[in-house]
């Protein structure tokens, strides 16, 4: 149902269409009642067929821009085709971009950047988490959408944060589908490379989600909170199962920490807390916007765990940026967003 009072359509130009990324917001915005798809564009795909590059859409339903080249933008802008960027670019790509073309980075009404390039504040954008600062993408007419390791981080120590519970640094683990990587071709994502077995990757410090995730962590809990990260890749396609083991400052029960989850994500759209003896699966959230979580504590009630799966192509990027478009326009948060997995 259209929410009442609503302007009725924001007209989307998608850059970066070809990645899966850019893919995966272009199917949800199709069938999204208040997203019109106005533009796609990607500098390798320009001039083709956009059923050539969103093969799993049916063209015979929604009547599909062709593919423009990202210089086309400005023009098509100045003619009104589009409101709001949705920028699905890799990460570096989106800035250098708007250095080049100004215009680009300023006019648009709403911007929604989905690499990393303005997760830090820079450039006046919000980070796009919309469980831990709400009000603020409600005001604001650009986002940064948070990283999918982060975002799944951030749901999973968010109330121990938010609560003061945190004594330590924290370690996060992960396995993460190989869409994760991008769309460009590399040998570690390969069939053959991959497929039986997976594998750590910039484990410590060095891989750049690290200071995402203690920016986040900083401002929930009021001061510094160090992170270790341990990716892994994992022969899947997509989704993402972390987690998170912190030190806390005083002991606490599982039933204690799970009433405070409990608690914080009642009335969450995208966040599910799981019955105590469940435990979070990348399969039941796939194709979803939400997010599983489960906790428990360990060592007499002084380390927690907690887990989480989402999908890194939903929840963990296009989904949530549709979730913050809603926030910015003033529509219901979980319009036109599948809440629902799809195990098989």
């Amino acid at each position: 149902m259209r929410p009442d009072g609503a302007r009725r359509h924001a007209r989307i130009a998608v850059l970066g269409a070809s990645g899966y990324t850019g893919q995966e917001f272009a199917r949800l915005a199709l069938a999204h009642p208040g997203l019109e798809l106005t533009v796609l564009s990607s500098r390798e795909h320009a001039g083709r067929p956009a059923a050539e590059l969103l093969p799993g859409l049916d063209p015979r339903i929604h009547t599909l821009p062709a593919v423009t080249d990202p210089a086309a933008l400005p023009g098509l802008l100045e003619q009104g085709a589009f409101d709001t960027l949705v920028c699905c670019l890799p990460h570096g790509a989106w800035r250098a971009l708007a250095a080049e073309v100004p215009a680009l980075a300023r006019l648009p009404q709403r911007i929604v950047d989905l690499s990393s390039d303005h997760r830090d504040g820079s450039g006046g954008y919000v980070y796009g988490l919309p469980e831990a600062f709400r009000a603020e993408i409600a005001d604001a007419a650009r986002v940064a959408n948070p990283g999918c390791y982060p975002t799944a981080a951030a749901l999973a120590m968010l109330p121990a944060a938010e609560h003061g519970w945190i004594g330590g640094p924290a370690m996060v683990s992960a396995l993460s589908g190989v869409s994760g990587a991008g769309r460009s071709p590399a040998l570690r994502t390969s069939f053959v490379e991959l497929d039986g077995g997976a594998a750590f990757y910039r484990v410590g410090v060095e891989h750049a989600h690290v200071a995402e995730m203690e920016r986040s962590l900083a401002r929930l809990a009021g001061s510094a909170v160090e992170v270790a990260f341990a990716p892994q890749l994992a022969p899947m396609a997509r989704g993402i199962l972390l987690t998170a083991t912190l030190p806390l400052a005083s002991a606490l029960t599982p039933l204690e920490v799970q009433a405070a989850y409990r608690e914080r994500y009642a009335g969450e759209p995208f966040v599910r807390m799981l019955d105590p003896g469940q435990w979070p699966e990348t399969r039941v959230v796939r194709a979803s916007n939400r997010c599983d979580l489960a906790v428990t504590t360990v060592h007499g009630g002084r380390t927690l765990v907690a887990t989480a799966a989402l999908d890194n192509l939903v929840k963990g990027a296009a989904g949530q940026a549709v979730q913050n478009l809603n926030l910015m326009l003033g529509w219901p948060e979980n319009w036109g967003l599948p809440a629902h997995g799809t195990p098989w």
